[in-house]
């Protein structure tokens, strides 16, 4: 015992807690204090003893003897014996900083606890450095000092450049000193940690590197998704969470697994299985794994990574993803055992980039309110908003519009904090120092440079602190009038519990001690507009004051409290239900006005959520309010809510429907693809008389075209007989996006003469429909009518009006209007992107996306699509896979558009198994997805795989489109297979596409090539309307067979039937006069391409020309156009001409073309077999034992010939020299015999042979 400065207080030290004895308490009783605890535990106890001391009766009071000094000092020893055996019941926790969860809250020593803070990925990367130590210290100064208090970094980084993790097991002392060091200053600063133990991504190693070790020792593994499967890499992974966990801090001194400055371990970055999208791979690893954490560390806090994404245990849900299935489930895997919080990112701006930043807004609201309430209502455990963001990169982006959603985020999670609800804190993405641009990716935050987020971000961080307080402090209160009503030895007055149906509602003064007061509140002027300016009087007795609390008016919640409305008490008892409160006790004569205008302005401004709690409130209801509130779901696209309100207000008596509510309630249909609902509001319509209306009208023809449902939404337009510009741009937008551009052109001209004025979302379709028809005339008049409107500026009219001209041809007009667009969004970027790809101006298209990147546009799928397919046409495979790489990092691999387009660049650049490991790889694939597969397989000669592809197609996937029937007609062709091809011609007859110009053109290919021309030209003569590709396919039949005066004749009837040759035309008109030898005429179709038809000679033709030099003997010629060709000069050409040396037995001139394609590729066994020809035929006999022995030192092998015969409806492929067929010996015995008759040996056949190119 002590005595304290000023013998104010005693202090008695016991049992390694303080007791502080006030010397003016006497017989009124004793203050307690923990010396570890907080000591505003009793601040109400010391407002009351301060009036005690300054009664005046105690002031009059004279100091005791040290007689009695001597009672109150025993008496303090007795209280703090009583204390130690629990007789004392004041709750005091000695807290081991560790954070807890307790149902739907974090906790910390007892207290809430709120996670305001960042994710800064890179903190031991940086820390490995010790000179670089300084910027990972700044940081930590930084947030503490704007009240951050949790940051989530990694602790992992496997392989690769500085890793932590070497190999399985092998571990840099380095790196790890670099976590050491994070762990410390996070201590130092008081900001807890969440520790990421694996990547799903390639950065820092992630799953792929773990499954790559995996293989090296032997594993045959398929997908970076075995990682989850694979019991090798499942130990690897294990070993290395057993290894972090146990690590010993060298700072510290302290294990990781018992350090409280780490507050969870979370199992993996963003987890995602795309090959198994049910979710039973997932559910089944975090199950394992989380199992495994528990058993080496009970004290932290353990959660699995999730992103967020709905899945197979609520379907219905699955809506609300912004992407596709990924393999997880936001519920079935947070419900696992072991995890004890859950978490969700909120990337709006990456995984909706094409769509409005409103757009993007409202999804982020839907998004977050949706987990906020399952963690609530299933869960039942607390969310943690760990990742969310916005990049300057974006489009248009200011600083107001990333302030703006951080302050979504925050109201989000303070609502629920301030309500009781699950959302405990969120994690901003990301935090730098100063002087780390090398980590700049859009989304960071440098708190000294951006001041206006650094305020909203320290405002939160101060508003939850106050919140923290208050609970605190209430609870604390709580706990004091418990322990004094216990010594009192009576119960009267204690805090009485009040229950509601949710745990939301309900907060026991053992969590935060406040009871009903902090259940969900309305503001008090939502209160005074529901009952009145006198709805907070007074009572007489001050005992029955009391304040009505949002949560006391919900539908069947306790009401603990006395209302008074108006002049007339009402007595509202502890059980009365507030369906009894509003008939009974509400008056009639509230201003419906006032409130219905009152809960519009609560929709207009967003707030969903206190709308609802408003219009759950209402005494009274009518066809304005359930309006307004339908219409707010419907804004918020949130269709099913919406629908089941208009469900509820369809059978609530006293309320009639009319055509602006059912005009509402046919979006939320076709928002909500729900027809069968619709057909039946339409048939309301026409009962009731309301499909006169213009407002239902449209948006029933708005809900008919968005389903493709083109002929009935037609009829109710014809039908209608009031038309608006909206049911005007209704139906014209149904039929373009139909299909039907010419009738959208049509419509568009009744409408004009109608009288109607068109809108800008009129013309913008309009435009679309002219470029898709490649009408440039009228789309020159319709860009005429915007100019004379002001609608030119307006950013979807100006996307269409380049669009609209690019892809009529006109180039220069496009990218005028592109370069005179003050802003440009990601549409416009990939439009002219698009057009480039399309126009075969591959490099622009690149150049263009490189200016994309730097103006600060984000790319979406689509632009990533038309710049992949740009690789394509340069064949450039490393631009590809870089590309391939750069949208699996940002989880657009897997979208259809850039799947498809990634099958397309690995297939021209002849990577024909990356092609069918995307393929494979998909999540949804539709009839694009399949018919390139298809294709890939056939133009790359595989096709036994075409086949089985098709085949596969017709039983599990979509209903084959003419191009996968018309790949594999073309593998007919190529490998002669007469009676497969009659069986496919047969298939399409019998559906119905034989009239189709990709079947028709593909029916002749196949049949020219197997020989048939008479069939072919049957194909040809039997289609309805000519076209140009079957016309060609003609063409090049008649070439190919060197029918030279079909040929001709078929070019000259062109004109007659009015169509345009092009360039693949060409392609078998100069093969013609090849095989012909009419090098004259060639020349002719040659110069005739450019002079009269506009065509570019392409490098095709050219090839085609150099082999009808060849042909006809003009070596000479030939090899000066080479020389001159504007086109890369590659082996094909070069191989032409020295085949032709070898006929034409010209020396010098194969020597030069055998020297360019040896540089070209060293070890080409055709280029030295040739040469070697060439040489003997001359009698140069050294040279060519040269060029054998040349071949021999290499290495170099001649590929032995194949070739295949199709017998009784098999296919067998034979290879030059071997003899293990199954009829091999009667196969050789016969050409024993057919040599024989001829009076030479196999053997010597073989040899002549083998000189054969």
């Amino acid at each position: 015992m002590s005595r304290g400065r000023g013998g104010s207080k005693r202090v008695i030290q016991s049992g390694g807690w303080n007791l502080c004895l006030h010397p003016s308490l006497g017989r009124y009783g004793s203050k307690i204090m923990s010396a570890k605890g907080d000591r505003s535990v009793l601040n109400t106890t010391l407002s009351s003893i301060s009036t005690i001391q300054k009664s005046p009766s105690l002031r009059k009071q004279k100091p005791r003897d040290s007689h009695k000094m001597k009672l109150h000092l025993a008496l303090g020893f007795l209280l703090a014996v009583l204390f130690n055996q629990n007789l004392l019941t004041v709750h005091v926790e000695a807290g081991d900083d560790f954070v807890r969860t307790r149902r739907v809250h974090f906790f910390l020593n007892g207290n809430p606890y709120f996670a305001n803070g960042f994710n800064a990925y890179w903190l031991m990367y940086v820390a490995s450095d010790p000179s670089q130590r300084p910027k990972v210290s700044t940081a930590f100064r930084e947030a503490a000092a704007h009240g951050l208090t949790v940051a989530r970094t990694w602790a992992f980084s496997d392989g690769g450049y500085r890793p932590l993790q070497y190999a399985p097991g092998s571990y840099n002392e380095q790196m790890f000193k670099g976590l050491d060091f994070v762990i410390a200053e996070a201590r130092k600063y008081r900001i807890k940690l969440i520790l990421s133990l694996a990547n799903n991504y390639e950065s820092f190693g992630g799953k792929k590197q773990y499954v790559n070790w995996a293989r090296s020792q032997g594993q045959y593994l398929t997908s970076d998704d075995d990682f989850f499967r694979n019991p090798v890499v499942k130990g690897y992974y294990k070993n290395h969470v057993k290894t972090v966990l146990n690590r010993y801090n060298s700072f510290t001194g302290m294990h990781y697994k018992d350090d409280p400055t780490i507050m969870a371990w979370e199992l993996m970055n963003e987890p995602r299985c795309t090959s198994d999208p049910s979710g039973r791979t997932i559910q089944a690893w975090i199950m394992e794994m989380a199992s495994h954490v528990k058993s080496i560390d009970r004290n932290h806090l353990l959660e699995a990574g999730l992103e967020g994404f709905y899945g197979q245990s609520t379907p219905q849900k699955k809506r609300l993803n912004p992407s596709l299935d990924i393999g997880t489930d936001f519920i079935a895997n947070n419900q696992i055992p072991g995890i004890d919080f859950a978490t969700v990112h909120s990337y709006p701006d990456q995984w909706l980039s094409s769509s409005s930043e409103q757009y993007q807004l409202s999804f982020l609201n839907n998004w977050l309110d949706a987990h906020i309430r399952d963690a609530r209502i299933i869960l039942r455990k607390p969310i943690l908003l760990a990742e969310f963001g916005k990049s300057w990169k974006d489009p248009g982006f200011n600083t107001y519009q990333r302030d703006q959603l951080f302050n979504i985020v925050y109201n989000k999670i303070y609502w629920s904090a301030k309500t009781g609800g699950p959302a405990s804190g969120g994690l901003f993405w990301q935090l730098l120092a100063r002087g780390m641009e090398s980590f700049r990716d859009g989304y960071e935050i440098i708190l000294s440079e951006r001041s206006s987020t650094a305020n909203v971000i320290a405002q939160q961080s101060h508003k939850l602190d106050q919140i923290r307080k208050i609970f605190t402090r209430r609870r604390n209160v709580q706990r004091w009038k418990r322990a004094r009503a216990k010594r009192r030895g009576g119960w009267h007055g204690l805090w009485k519990r009040v229950y509601s149906l949710s745990d939301e509602w309900f907060v026991p003064p053992g969590d935060y001690g406040l009871g009903s007061v902090i259940g969900p509140s309305i503001p008090q002027t939502t209160l005074q507009a529901l009952l009145g300016h006198a709805c907070f009087a007074t009572s007489s007795d001050r005992n029955m004051v009391s304040t009505i609390r949002a949560h006391n008016l919900r539908k069947l919640c306790t009401v603990p409290n006395i209302a008074f409305i108006g002049n007339k008490d009402i007595l509202v008892s502890q059980t009365t239900s507030i369906n009894s409160f509003r008939k009974q006790h509400v008056p009639n004569a509230i201003n419906m006005l006032e409130l219905n205008s009152h809960l519009k302005n609560l929709v207009k401004t967003g707030d969903l959520h206190e709308a609802r709690q408003m219009f759950d409130v209402m005494p009274q209801r009518d066809e304005i309010s359930w309006t307004i509130i339908i219409s707010g779901y419907v804004r918020a696209m949130k269709s099913s809510e919406a629908l089941l309100l208009f469900s509820k207000m369809w059978v609530s008596p006293g309320l009639s429907m009319d055509p602006f509510c059912l005009s509402i309630a046919l979006k939320a249909c076709a928002l909500e693809f729900n027809l069968n609902y619709g057909e039946l509001l339409h048939g309301y319509l026409v009962k009731s008389g309301f499909i006169n209306s213009v407002f239902a009208g449209s948006a029933l023809l708005d809900m008919y075209a968005k389903f493709g449902k083109i002929e009935l939404g037609i009829k109710v337009f014809d039908e209608m007989p009031i038309k608006s510009v909206v049911s005007w741009t209704a139906i014209i937008t149904g039929l373009v996006h139909g299909g039907y551009y010419k009738k959208g052109l049509v419509y568009l001209s009744e409408m004009r003469k109608s009288g109607v004025e068109y809108d800008s979302y009129t013309l913008a379709i309009v435009l679309k429909a002219c470029a898709c028809l490649g009408a440039l005339n009228f789309g020159r008049e319709i860009h005429t009518h915007t100019v004379k409107r002001g609608f030119n500026d307006t950013l979807y009219v100006a996307n269409s009006l380049s669009t609209m001209y690019n892809k009529c041809g006109k180039l220069d007009y496009g990218l005028r209007l592109f370069d005179k667009m003050n802003t440009r969004d990601v549409v416009s970027w990939t439009s002219i992107i698009t057009t480039y790809v399309q126009m075969r101006e591959d490099v622009n298209a690149i150049e263009a996306f490189t200016r994309m990147q730097e103006a600060g546009v984000s790319p979406n799928e689509f632009t990533f699509a038309a710049v992949i397919a740009s690789c394509s046409g340069l064949v450039r495979i490393s631009w590809g896979e870089q590309l391939h790489a750069h949208v699996l990092r940002i989880g657009l691999a897997d979208t259809l558009s850039v799947a498809n387009s990634l099958m397309t660049m690995y297939s021209k650049c002849g990577q024909i198994s990356s092609a069918a490991m995307v393929f494979h790889g998909m999540s949804r694939r539709d009839t694009i997805s399949w018919s390139t597969i298809i294709a890939v397989y056939s133009q790359g000669g595989y096709g036994e795989e075409a086949f089985e592809h098709l085949s596969w197609m017709r039983k599990e996937g979509p209903k084959p489109t003419q191009f996968a029937f018309a790949s594999v007609l073309s593998v007919c062709g190529n490998m002669a297979i007469l009676e497969q091809g009659r069986q496919l011609h047969a298939h399409v007859l019998s559906i119905g596409l034989e009239q189709e110009e990709m079947i028709q053109s593909a029916l002749v290919n196949m049949y020219s090539k197997c020989g048939c021309l008479k069939d072919a030209e049957k194909v040809f003569n039997e289609a309805e309307n000519y076209n140009i590709v079957t016309w060609t396919a003609m063409i090049n039949g008649y070439a190919d067979h060197g029918y030279i005066h079909e040929t001709i004749n078929l070019f000259k009837m062109l004109s007659k039937f009015g169509l345009k040759p092009d360039s693949v035309t060409f392609i078998g008109l100069l093969t013609a006069c090849s095989h012909a030898g009419l090098a004259d005429l060639g020349f002719h179709y040659f110069n005739l391409m450019s002079s009269e038809y506009q065509i570019r000679p392409l490098k095709e033709h050219y090839g085609c020309m150099i082999d009808l030099l060849c042909r006809a003997g003009r070596l000479t010629e030939a090899e000066e156009m080479i020389k001159s060709m504007p086109f890369h000069r590659d082996d094909v050409v070069w191989s032409t001409l020295l085949r032709a040396c070898r006929v034409q037995g010209n020396v010098d001139c194969g020597e030069r073309a055998a020297e360019k394609l040896l540089e070209m590729d060293p070890n080409c066994a055709g280029t030295h077999i040739t040469l070697a020809n060439i040489y003997s035929a001359k009698g140069k006999w050294r040279e060519a034992a040269d060029v054998r022995k040349m071949m021999r030192t290499k290495g170099v092998m001649k590929e032995p010939g194949w070739s295949w015969i199709k017998v009784k409806d098999r296919v067998s492929a034979f290879v030059a020299g071997e003899r293990s067929y199954p009829e091999g010996e009667e196969i050789y015995g016969m050409l024993d015999l057919l040599a024989s008759r001829v009076d030479i040996s196999v053997q010597e056949l073989g040899s002549l042979l083998d000189l054969e190119d």
